[in-house]
């Protein structure tokens, strides 16, 4: 009989004793013709998991890390994407925090086995406090309070009988990746998770795969012990969800986008007319960066300071604890130790009667000292009763002022934020959102090299390609050379080597409209540049598609690192460059640096041209490269207008070695004769995409210095360190003047034409 090939991913951060539980769970599976290998994706725990792991589990265990806290979503993609690739059947979605039944993995294999149209099945979901009380058997799309309608939850004993009703599985429209069972085909076809950090990824991603004409199933013999929802909450928490859930309404049901936030606001005001403004603005944040484009890790410092118990208890008092309000042993001791140390009174909630007459008194004096109620769900009769109300999150205890002054401020500036919120949204254009279906995992990639009189250095490019690990591309040479030795190398190469090359011939110099060229080419997705004077990587193309398979359908652009291998020291030309709306440009920050995707942004993530990489449909999509730009901005330009139009331009950990050469542009790196280009791109840039971003003076101003900067003082220093002729420079300062009335000119008719 055939064994089944299975992966399990499980993701973690700083878990070490519940992946320990679960990792012994597995062991205890039932496997009979199954071959089970275990993937713990550890993002950056600083606990010791890896090497905890590492030494107790190595022969069943192999843990990747991912040297950063990427979040569920990342971490079940960086899992993904590393396994699909090797031969399994199955992929086993878990979570770091169940517990599994010893049957739990053979159920859901029969489900995928017996049943051709179901592509994921999920287990049934307990909750690990409550053993027989389910947490959910999947759930569906509620369009009423466009959410999620649990399936089962909260029922207690109901057999597994009465679930399924006679059928073979349940079929629902999500199933949580706590415990998810997916062909490794489906991945390979519909992509992995998107940036969500975590919160309904695994819901965007079901409804991804039930668009592609899958079922969505859940088999309830396939059982699962998961830490409740009820035990884990937090504040923050709600900011990704109102996101997230914004994300993807968007994506796949549009008409709840706008009704999410009408049916949110009476919730909100509730929180900010009971003191809890602070859990109101967390979800208005999350409402925020979705009108702004922000996914991924939430960027936001989180407006609200929370004590410790020792901190707010310091000295005799009369205090109001809502009963349950602890989630483990550990905060219920901390309270009873502070009992005995501080001689703390504990007061108790009277009957409704006597309620009402301290309610009369509370006016005049407040009967408690300390009112300690929980965030979520808080006895609300005490906060009037107390001179210090502290809500408990789980981690904390923060602290709020109860008067009506205050609470109304709050409910009229919650209502406010609401309102504009919902106008925001409405605005949004929801049809021109991108309707393209993620690019597969292991998609052909053009990659396209435009060349100009550098025989010897193409060929050297051309001969580093053949040990790129990754398989599938093709290669395109665009040549612009005034001689043939350019052809002579590539027939040459073609004809010892395994490389595919695509060869084109044209008369322009200009770079722009060698790219253009080069994609009309292509027969690839994806479409990766390199210079003729550069090396990559063996993993370049590697690196690059895994940042399109994390970051999904909004990636429209990634490229690396470049560093300049022929100065000293190797410095870096660029990394996870930035630019503004005038094209001054950050070329250089740090791998952790803020990413820039808003569309109405002023700066803007940037690539250069020398290790970049696009989605081929969606820069036909914007019409490819502005052929204006001969040389320089060209993929600066492209790159704004893809975050324009609602695209994402990302960053991948992966450095090419440039060999800067002479050529038509440059004499060296500091001696340029482009200055003609560089004055003429610099005006239309700057005019194309900031005239109408601020007052004319200013922008006429902080044009003019950019261009002193970049070009007059630049020319000015060739006299030093060059020892130019004055007669060449007053040539440079020429086509500089003459490259900025170009620049201007043609900049303007873009704006005389819209």
């Amino acid at each position: 009989m055939k064994i089944t090939q299975v992966a399990t991913i499980i993701v973690t951060w700083n878990k070490i004793q519940q992946i320990c539980l679960l990792l012994e769970d597995l062991k205890k599976l039932e496997l009979k013709n199954i071959n089970l290998d275990i993937y713990v994706i550890d993002n950056a725990s600083t606990d010791g998991t890896q090497t905890y792991i590492e030494k107790y589990y190595s022969e069943q265990v192999k843990v990747l890390q991912t040297g950063n806290n990427l979040g569920g979503s990342g971490g079940f993609s960086y899992g993904l994407q590393f396994v699909s690739k090797l031969d399994y059947d199955y992929i086993w979605l878990l979570d770091d925090d169940v517990r599994l039944d010893s049957l739990a993995l053979v159920a859901l294999i029969n489900t995928l086995q017996n049943y051709q149209e179901v592509g994921v099945v999920g287990s049934q979901i307990r909750k690990l406090q409550n053993p027989n009380t389910i947490q959910e058997i999947g759930s569906f799309v509620n369009y009423k309070k466009a959410h999620l309608k649990i399936n089962f939850g909260n029922q207690v004993n109901i057999s597994t009988a009465e679930i399924l009703q006679g059928k073979p599985y349940v079929n629902v429209d999500i199933c949580a990746a706590a415990s998810l069972l997916i062909r490794c085909k489906i991945v390979q076809q519909i992509g992995v998770f998107e940036d969500y950090f975590l919160h309904f990824d695994d819901v965007e991603w079901c409804l991804r795969i039930k668009k592609a004409g899958w079922v969505i199933a859940v088999n309830p013999h396939s059982i699962v012990w998961h830490d409740s929802p009820d035990f884990k909450s937090r504040p923050w928490i709600n900011y990704y969800d109102e996101r997230n859930l914004c994300y993807c309404w968007q994506k796949h049901r549009p008409e709840l986008l706008l009704k999410r936030v009408l049916v949110s606001v009476p919730r909100l005001v509730y929180y900010a007319a009971t003191g809890r403004y602070f859990l109101a603005e967390i979800s208005i944040a999350g409402f925020q960066d979705f009108i702004n484009g922000i996914q991924g890790k939430m960027l936001r410092k989180i407006n609200y300071t929370e004590y410790a118990l020792e901190e707010i208890i310091h000295e005799s008092a009369k205090v109001f604890v809502q009963s349950t309000i602890y989630q483990d042993e550990f905060q219920s001791q901390n309270l009873k130790k502070i009992e005995v140390d501080k001689k703390v009174t504990f007061w108790t909630l009277p009957n409704k009667f006597s309620r009402i007459w301290f309610w009369i008194i509370a006016w005049f004096c407040k009967p408690i000292d300390i009112a300690i109620v929980t965030y979520q769900h808080p006895t609300l009769d005490v906060i009037n009763l107390a001179k210090r109300v502290y809500y408990f999150t789980g981690n904390g205890y923060v602290p709020v002022v109860i008067n009506p002054l205050v609470l109304t401020k709050a409910v009229i500036k919650t209502s406010n934020q609401m309102w504009q919120i919902y106008w925001q949204i409405r605005k949004l254009k929801l049809s021109s959102m991108p309707k393209i279906m993620p690019i597969p995992l292991s998609p052909l990639v053009s990659i396209i090299i435009c060349t100009s009189d550098r025989p010897n250095y193409l060929e050297k490019a051309l001969q580093s390609l053949e040990l790129i690990r990754y398989q599938n591309f093709e290669v395109i040479v665009i040549d612009a050379s005034s001689t043939n030795q350019t052809s002579e190398i590539v027939n040459k190469l073609s004809s010892q080597n395994n490389l595919q090359i695509n060869f084109l011939q044209v008369e322009q110099k200009n770079i722009s409209y060698s790219r253009n060229m080069g994609i009309k080419l292509a027969a690839g997705s994806i479409v990766a540049f390199l210079d003729d004077d550069a090396i990559p990587p063996a993993e370049w193309i590697e690196k690059l598609l895994d940042i399109y398979a994390l970051h999904g359908e909004k990636c429209a652009a990634v490229g690396g690192t470049v560093r300049d291998l022929t100065r000293p020291g190797y410095p870096l030309q660029f990394q996870r460059g930035i630019t503004n709306i005038f094209s001054e440009t950050i070329a250089i920050r740090s791998t952790d640096s803020t990413n820039y995707n808003q569309a109405n942004g002023l700066w803007f993530n940037g690539l250069m041209g020398t290790n970049c990489s696009f989605r081929k449909d969606i820069l036909e999509k914007i019409n490819g490269y502005d052929e204006f730009f001969d040389y320089f901005l060209d993929e600066t330009d492209v790159c704004l207008r893809l975050i324009q139009a609602g695209y994402e331009v990302h960053y991948a950990d992966v450095v090419i070695d440039h060999y800067p050469q002479p050529s038509h542009n440059r004499i060296d790196q500091k001696h340029l004769t482009c200055w003609y280009s560089l004055a003429k791109n610099t005006t239309y840039f700057a005019i194309k995409h900031g005239l109408t971003r601020g007052l004319f003076p200013i922008f006429v101003t902080r044009l003019f210095l950019l261009i002193t900067y970049r070009c007059w003082l630049r020319i000015i220093r060739l006299k030093f360190t060059h020892h130019i002729p004055n007669s060449i420079l007053i040539k440079y300062i020429q086509q500089t003047i003459e490259g900025i009335r170009i620049g201007w000119k043609s900049g303007m008719k873009l704006h005389q034409v819209n």
